[in-house]
Order: structure tokens, then sequence, then C-alpha cells
């Protein structure tokens, strides 16, 4: 990949392209997959690059993320990034805080998480309501079907809601900072198994809006 100039705007027949950041996302599934994705758009004037890792565990999918990204032109000066998107699960999961440790290591090179408990679910749910604590995952998707009923009966991780979701996203976001700032004063760590419910996809939504439409310079 080669460097992007920034500020500098491409000419073509009718309009002037500024350089697009790129967001990596690094999946365990297709629901974060299909949801995430959207962001690629002429609003925020970024590439969404989804990356199939092969791994199911945080472990391995950081792991994976962090060779990635070590092997590619990333251009952090002009805002790119990755994103391990990841749940709590302890069955999967048992050794989520090797997971966050290497991240730590890795935010200085742009490599950072969007981290659900216990489902990624969770987000869609703050769109309607607090999310209701302590389910499992399994529980919370079918309390995430349940909210969705009446608009997709034969709801399933598969199905794309984000044009439904839209209109609440600001909504969401209030409860997801809430929530955060609430899991702050209970737990010594928000990124935890016992931290449940919580999401920081709000941190991700922060940044998409600060590099909203400005050619991608941070």
């Amino acid at each position: 990949m080669r460097k992007r100039n920034r500020g500098k705007e491409v000419k073509g027949k009718k309009t002037k392209d500024k350089p697009k950041c790129t967001i990596y996302i690094f999946c365990e599934g297709q629901t974060e997959r299909i949801y995430l994705e959207h962001f690629e758009n002429k609003i925020y004037n970024v590439s969404i690059v989804p990356v199939d890792t092969k791994h199911t565990d945080a472990v391995g999918i950081v792991k994976f993320a962090k060779s990635y990204v070590s092997k590619i032109d990333m251009d952090l000066e002009l805002g790119d990034r990755g994103y391990c998107v990841f749940d709590s699960d302890p069955a999967s999961n048992p050794d989520i805080n090797e997971a966050f440790a290497i991240l730590k290591d890795c935010g200085h090179k742009g490599l950072y998480c969007i981290f659900s408990n216990p489902s990624f679910e969770v987000w869609f749910a703050l769109h309607f309501e607090n999310a209701p604590y302590g389910l499992s995952a399994d529980k919370m998707k079918k309390h995430v079907k349940r909210l969705l009923k009446d608009k997709y009966p034969n709801y399933s991780e598969t199905v794309d809601i984000y044009d439904y979701l839209l209109d609440r996203q600001e909504e969401a976001l209030k409860r997801a900072v809430l929530l955060h700032r609430a899991q702050k004063q209970v737990h010594e760590t928000v990124y935890s198994h016992q931290c449940n419910p919580y999401t920081d996809i709000f941190l991700f939504l922060e940044y998409m809006k600060k590099i909203k439409g400005s050619g991608c310079t941070v």
C-alpha cells in the first residue's frame, strides 16, 4: 500500500476526492462484519477492510492482527487503524487478559479493539434500552431478537439491521458511555469477563466522528 498524501485532493471530472484512511476490521463473527462495513460510506470517507483471521478466540485474533499490521504500510498520521472485534465469552476466550496485554503494547502501532460483554448484540440492545445485566451471550442474542421482532420477525445474526438502527444510534451512544462510567465504578477493569454488560464501541464511533469527512487526517 502506498502512502497517501495528507490534505491532497485527487481531481476527477466532476469531484475532488479526499484521501481515505483505512480501517482494518479483524472480526470473529458475521454480525460484527455486516454492521461495521457500513462505515465505508460518503459520510465517514474511509475504506473498511474486513480481514478474516481464521480465529474465533480473542488471543488468536489479536496475534493475527498484530502480525498483519506489521506487514502492511499503515499510515497512522492519515488515520489508518486496525480494530480487533471480539466478545468476552469465557468458554472460547479464557486468556482474554493476554489479548488485552498484546493490544496495549500495540496501541502506538494503530491496533485497537471493539470489546463486548457478553456479545456484540449488547450494542444493538442499547439502541432501545439500557442493556440487561448478567445475561449469557446466547440469552443476550435472544433478548435482541425479541427487541427486533416487530420489524424483523425472522431476525438472525446475518440480517443487516444497520439502517434500521441508525436513527437510534445517538441514543445508543449515550447509553454506552453511561454504561462505561457505571461499570468503571464497580469493576477494577471493564475489560474482563465479570463486567457484564459492556461495550466500548463508543470509542470506535468517537474516532469515526473525529475523522468524518475531513480527509481523515488526525
